[in-house]
Parts: structure tokens; C-alpha cells; sequence
């Protein structure tokens, strides 16, 4: 019988925001590609052809870093706390959390001026509710600004359907449904907008050629400072 060949992890240090990480380098004779993955615990692994030299790798992450250091972050972060008083993104702007106790089988979350109410018999129940609502709220308004830059680009308002990707906003499918990610109800109108306007663009043009972005500037001349700000600000809003 043959002797299975072992072969051993090997680390490579690479630079991500100015600290050394030590990326698992993860090698199998049958792998044909790279990839990646962030562990629990933020441990960057490089799953690699047996035989990639290392500068393919250090290139190879290197591409990637605003992806690792983004995953990273999510990774390392704390488990959420759901209590009253949490603030909460909504629509550009922050709403309180309020437990409010009820009885056993009349829970709910309603938004009040400021504050978003959640009402509960049992706090554990506090997250399930809320993201529910946020996911019910996010049908709802995503799919009127949907409606309504397409009819204001005289283009017929596509089918739609919620996200739940952990690192894209939206995306386009190759039958023309359009999907939103329900944490852009989190964003302000001018984020959403951008995403929104982003994907009709790509109507027009599937790839992101130049030919897209001038089609991006036509449709939502303000994309480059609003994309700014979706960058800066995705990070809490990925945080659930």
C-alpha cells in the first residue's frame, strides 16, 4: 500500500495596516487555484497549489487586503449585545433600543421618532425581532427606490429580492433580478441610491469596464464621494 505523502502548513508574514500577520499557507498537490479564507479568531489562510511560489502568494494577498482586513475585523469583533439602550443604524442615522416587557405572546418592534421600541417577553428574544423588522423595513423602502429610479430612467422597474451577503451590497443576475443587501437600510438614502443605481447600470453593462463607470457618473453623478462614505461606514453595518 502506498505511503500517503504529508504535507506540512508553512506560515508567510505578510503587512496588513502597518502589523505583521502570519497567513497559514495551506498546499495540496490536487489544488489548482488560490483562495482564501479569515478563520474564527482572524487567521488568514491561503489554501495553494502544491508548487505556487511564494511571490504568487505575497502578490496574491496582497490584492486582497482590503477584503482580509475587512473580514478580519468581523472575525475579531466581539459577540453584538442586544440591551437596551444599543444604539442602532437606521437610515443614516442612529435609533436608541428599548426593551419594553410584555406579556408572553404579544412581542413586536415599532420605531419611535428616535427610538426603536421592542417589545418582548423574553429579552434573549430582542435580536430575532429586530432583525426581523429590519429586514421587513428594508423590503419595503429598497424596493420603492428600485421603482423609482428606474421609472425615472424610463427603464422597467426590475424584479427584486433581499440579500443576506456578509461582504456585497448588491448584485445582478444574469435574468435581470436585482438584489439589495437588507443592511443598506442601515445606510443613508444617498448610499442606498448609489447601490441602487449601480446595479441598474449594469443593464447596460454587465462587467466594470470604464464604459460602466461613465454609465455609473450618468445615472448617479455624485457616485464617487457617496461610494466613499458606503466604504468608510459598511463596516458597522455588517456588524449584524
Amino acid at each position: 500500500m502506498p505511503v500517503r505523502r504529508v504535507i506540512k502548513d508553512s506560515y508567510l508574514p505578510v503587512l496588513l495596516e502597518g502589523e505583521t500577520v502570519s497567513c497559514r499557507v495551506r498546499r495540496s498537490a490536487r489544488r489548482r487555484t488560490l483562495a482564501l479564507r479569515v478563520a474564527a479568531g482572524g487567521e488568514v489562510i491561503v489554501n495553494a497549489p502544491l508548487r505556487a511560489a511564494e511571490s504568487l502568494l505575497l502578490g496574491f494577498v496582497s490584492r486582497h487586503h482590503d477584503w482580509i482586513k475587512t473580514q478580519r475585523q468581523q472575525a475579531m469583533r466581539p459577540p453584538s449585545v442586544w440591551e437596551d439602550g444599543r444604539m442602532l443604524p437606521y437610515q443614516g442615522r442612529v435609533l436608541r433600543l428599548r426593551l419594553v416587557h410584555v406579556p408572553k405572546g404579544r412581542g413586536g418592534v415599532q420605531c419611535m421618532g428616535d427610538e426603536l421600541h421592542c417589545q418582548t417577553a423574553l429579552p434573549e428574544k430582542a435580536e430575532a425581532l429586530v432583525l426581523r423588522w429590519y429586514r421587513d423595513t428594508a423590503r419595503g423602502v429598497l424596493a420603492a427606490r428600485l421603482a423609482s429610479h428606474a421609472e425615472r430612467i424610463g427603464r422597467t422597474v426590475p424584479a427584486f429580492r433581499l440579500s443576506n451577503a456578509r461582504t456585497r451590497w448588491g448584485s445582478l443576475s444574469p435574468v435581470g433580478v436585482v438584489s439589495l443587501n437588507w443592511r443598506l437600510i442601515k445606510a443613508s438614502p444617498d448610499e442606498m441610491d448609489y447601490v441602487i443605481c449601480h446595479e441598474l447600470a449594469h443593464f447596460r453593462e454587465r462587467n466594470h469596464a470604464p464604459a460602466f463607470w461613465q454609465e455609473v457618473a450618468r445615472l448617479f453623478p455624485e457616485w464617487r464621494e457617496v461610494r466613499r462614505r458606503l466604504r468608510e461606514n459598511g463596516r458597522f453595518f455588517f456588524e449584524f
